[in-house]
């Protein structure tokens, strides 16, 4: 099918970002079918539409809508392309469903961990893209709403959409377009090193934001989690370098300067407190992250793929990562009902794994 103005598209899971991009996108006119597992969230939809609740202002997207257990009505329909936008545990799954009924389409993973050779491994290299999507702040706040907590608008672009062989192409590049209805919006040609950078400013603050059981606004402000996520931001770009990945700034603040600050450094410690303090200049009130909502939810979290993920990496290639291999441990108790989330265990690991003040 010919990419245009009227592109059926195809969203793979319905959760905070696929409900967000997917309903903002069904706003401004395109045709979108949304798939998801919860049936409450589903059936709301469909009797109610999709409401968005932004800073901007509350709107109501009707995208048609799908359970699951339906997606095969997708093969009787065209399809331009496809988001997958489900849980990274749902991702092999969730991949060759979507490869099968979207009928050759291609499909463009945003979710927030490097899948793409995992999903071009199901459905194909020449079907698979990657788009990042940066400073989203979005909640599934209950069936059928959906709440984004940072304002539009954003300098650097919030959606990085990219190919696999760091091509600037033009389905790239109308994909980028699309997205630019939405927030701001560009093709990178460093799809995986793009990826580690977002995986870095994931795990600075999404894990923190759950073990403390605090908004984002609080993350970016208290001196002590902005201290945590320097320790954080360092480990992180120190295990990426040894992983060979091109290493890019995150906040504005490139990854010389974090280490720098981890070390101790006083004038890279102010650059990177106060390029933390200043992302809440976009922010509105209530913003959490996926992982505090997944605990609060009693779900299983992504912990496996931020945290634990780039402390698993860095025990693997010899480059330790004490103060995520930490965080982790305390999201898995959560998740097992041993421990809440507190801002005491902020306390405990500044103890053991901060930078000094």
């Amino acid at each position: 099918m010919t990419l245009g103005e009227n592109w059926p598209i195809v969203f793979m899971g319905a959760g905070a970002v696929g409900s967000y991009v997917g309903g903002m996108l069904s706003v401004a006119g395109l045709e979108v079918t949304l798939v998801d597992a919860w049936p409450d969230h589903v059936d709301a939809i469909r009797a109610d539409g999709l409401i968005i609740d932004t800073p901007e202002g509350v709107m109501t997207a009707r995208p048609r809508v799908l359970h699951i257990s339906d997606a095969q009505q997708l093969a009787d329909r065209p399809t331009a392309f496809a988001f997958l936008c489900v849980k990274l545990y749902d991702t092999n799954s969730s991949a060759a469903l979507l490869g099968d009924v979207v009928q050759g389409a291609p499909i463009v993973t945003m979710q927030n961990a490097l899948v793409e050779d995992d999903v071009a491994g199901i459905v194909g290299r020449e079907r698979t893209l990657g788009a990042i999507a940066g400073t989203l702040d979005v909640s599934l706040m209950q069936p059928g709403r959906v709440r984004r907590s940072r304002r539009r608008g954003a300098p650097a672009p919030v959606f990085k959409v990219g190919e696999l062989n760091g091509r600037n192409t033009p389905r790239a590049q109308a994909i980028a377009d699309l997205l630019s209805k939405i927030d701001t919006a560009a093709v990178t040609t460093h799809l995986r090193d793009d990826r580690w950078a977002k995986l870095v400013a994931n795990t600075m603050t999404t894990g923190l934001s759950a073990v403390a059981g605090l908004p984002f606004l609080e993350v970016y402000r208290r001196d002590d989690t902005r201290r945590l996520a320097i320790s954080l931001a360092a480990e992180a770009f120190a295990v990426g370098q040894r992983l060979g990945f091109a290493l890019q700034p995150v906040f504005g603040v490139s990854p010389h300067r974090w280490q720098a600050a981890d070390a101790g450094e006083g004038d890279a410690i102010s650059e990177a407190m106060n390029a933390m303090a200043a992302q809440r200049a976009t922010m509105s009130e209530g913003g959490i992250s996926g992982t505090l909502q997944d605990l609060m939810k009693n779900r299983r979290t992504e912990v496996d793929y931020f945290n634990g993920y780039i402390a698993d990496q860095g025990r693997a290639c010899g480059v330790p990562a004490p103060t995520h291999e930490a965080v982790a441990a305390l999201i898995r108790q959560m998740e097992r009902g041993e421990k809440r989330p507190a801002e005491e265990h902020l306390s405990a690991l500044a103890r053991r794994y901060a930078m000094p003040r």
